[in-house]
């Protein structure tokens, strides 16, 4: 049988693959996605059976029942901006809302800012 003692560079590499190893998994933890769209279970209590409203209505005028959305920039404009959808637990009732095509997302001044994370001094906080 070979000699498996490990000698200084061995364990150096071993070390520094370790390191890397630690620094993928939390890139990994950092990007996965505890949501209920993403994982079909609620990241709060563990249940799996969510209600899904494709489309979140709110009153109108009279009946008509409106579409919920984060803007109408115009009121001659039936067009909307960020259109809602929504997951809910059926066990513990947290509500999880999404934009549908957060592609069509953009700024609509006095109703929608679009915040950039990634460079916080372009931003409105500081």
């Amino acid at each position: 049988m070979a000699d498996e003692t490990l000698t200084a560079d061995t364990l150096a590499e071993l070390r520094a693959e370790v390191q890397q190893l630690r620094a993928q998994l939390d890139n990994l933890r950092l990007h996965a996605a505890p949501t209920m769209r993403a994982r079909l279970r609620c990241p709060a209590c563990a249940n799996a059976r969510l209600a899904h409203a494709k489309q979140v209505l709110d009153r109108g005028d009279g009946d008509a029942r409106k579409v919920m959305a984060l803007s109408q920039p115009s009121w001659w404009s039936d067009k909307l901006v960020g259109e809602l959808e929504a997951f809910a637990c059926t066990k513990c009732g947290l509500v999880e809302w999404y934009v549908k095509d957060p592609g069509g997302l953009r700024e609509v001044k006095g109703q929608i800012a679009i915040l950039d994370g990634e460079t916080p001094e372009s931003g409105p906080y500081r």
